[in-house]
């Protein structure tokens, strides 16, 4: 297992192109959103899918290094 130091995960989450990605997902999410506002209640199984892709790219924002396992948190 490859071991991430609390930098390594710092300088990924201040790289650009991992900015760029949150970015997307963060659209994403509105996208989904906005569908959810015009479409809920018509199909149960959509509005379900539409809640959970966006449970589930908020999770992924909110990941923070103390979720990795084995990572080294002090950065030693």
């Amino acid at each position: 297992m490859t071991v991430i130091t609390a930098s390594d995960f710092l300088d990924w989450k201040s790289n650009p192109v991992t900015k760029a990605f949150f970015e997307a997902c963060n659209e994403r999410i509105e996208d989904a959103k906005d569908n959810l506002a015009i479409s809920a209640g018509i199909d149960s199984t959509q509005d379900n899918l539409l809640r959970g892709f966006v449970l589930a790219y908020r999770e992924m924002q909110e990941f923070r290094i103390d979720d990795l396992e084995g990572a080294e948190v002090d950065g030693n």
